[in-house]
């Protein structure tokens, strides 16, 4: 195995095993893996569409759909229109939704936080990781796998 592979075979490992700890926390707070990631889309304060949301952070339609209602219906969030969009809202955290995130999301905020501060290239860390992304997501939109369906 090259370097590069074992590298890259690394990588994707260790973001395994981060979706796998996200996981597993998620299910101690009692809260749905998707739900959680919702409430942290929302929690920079800014508005958001439900479209935004899916393609930031790939929460299928359906279940986001879902989870919007079921935070809209606990108070949690706040639909505006957006000026000029007839189908397409905003969804904002409410007051309630604001603290339901803060006792969701503390928690996992605090253990980003402690984990970050031990990396000895933080500052290059998300950047990178971007970074590999953005060229992933092009290196895999022009592969031809050559097999017919």
């Amino acid at each position: 195995m090259t370097k590069e592979r074992e590298s890259i075979r690394r990588i994707m490992i260790a973001i395994n095993k981060i979706e796998q700890l996200y996981e597993k926390v998620q299910r101690k707070a009692g809260v749905k893996g998707n739900t959680v990631w919702v409430l942290y889309a929302l929690d920079d304060g800014k508005p958001h569409s439900q479209k935004q949301i899916y393609e930031e952070w790939l929460i299928p339609k359906t279940t986001l759909n879902t989870i919007v209602k079921e935070l809209e219906s606990s108070g949690y969030v706040r639909l505006e229109t957006i000026s000029g969009q007839r189908r397409e809202r905003n969804i904002y955290l409410t007051e309630a939704g604001q603290q339901y995130a803060r006792q969701v999301l503390d928690s996992f905020y605090q253990a980003e936080e402690q984990a970050y501060q031990q990396l000895k290239h933080a500052n290059l860390l998300s950047g990178e990781l971007e970074n590999f992304c953005k060229e992933l997501d092009e290196a895999f939109g022009k592969l031809d796998f050559g097999v017919e369906r």
